[in-house]
């Protein structure tokens, strides 16, 4: 993990940045280098299973907050911050469903580096209503 510490990782990603504007580079740069796929066939539909996991994690998790749970410390993690679980889910499920290794990688890189506390993921949310108009709010997050 020394290896990892000496890299110039940015410590904090916010969602807009993990969750949709790399994937979408590494999808992009693996069908320009023209990358092989995964040679998984059928197996694909698994990525479907990922995806409907992840969507499953997430309305389970709009319900049950704050319930302390028995596990190891890098479960822990995911279970403080369960968007970001489904979100990972589902990004995998994606990259499974497009045969992308890359995309799938990546995915696993990052639930491995959360669990471990090498990144700070952000939770991904969608803009709110204010209370008063119209107008959405949108956060002021620097990258």
């Amino acid at each position: 993990m020394e290896f990892l510490q000496r890299l110039l990782v940015p410590r904090r990603l916010a969602a807009r940045v993990w969750l949709f504007t790399l994937p979408s580079a590494l999808v992009s740069f693996e069908r320009r280098q023209r990358i092989p796929r995964m040679p998984i066939g059928r197996g694909c539909l698994l990525g479907l299973v990922l995806i409907a996991g992840g969507a499953a994690v997430l309305l389970r998790s709009q319900g049950a907050e704050g319930q302390p749970g028995a596990g190891s410390r890098a479960l822990s993690r995911f279970r403080e911050r369960p968007a970001v679980g489904a979100a990972l889910l589902a990004l995998s499920g994606v990259g499974v469903l497009l045969r992308s290794l890359m995309l799938t990688a990546y995915a696993l890189g990052l639930a491995f580096a959360f669990a471990r506390d090498t990144v700070d993921l952000e939770e991904p949310q969608l803009p709110r209503r204010d209370a008063g108009g119209d107008a959405w709010e949108y956060d002021e997050t620097q990258v």
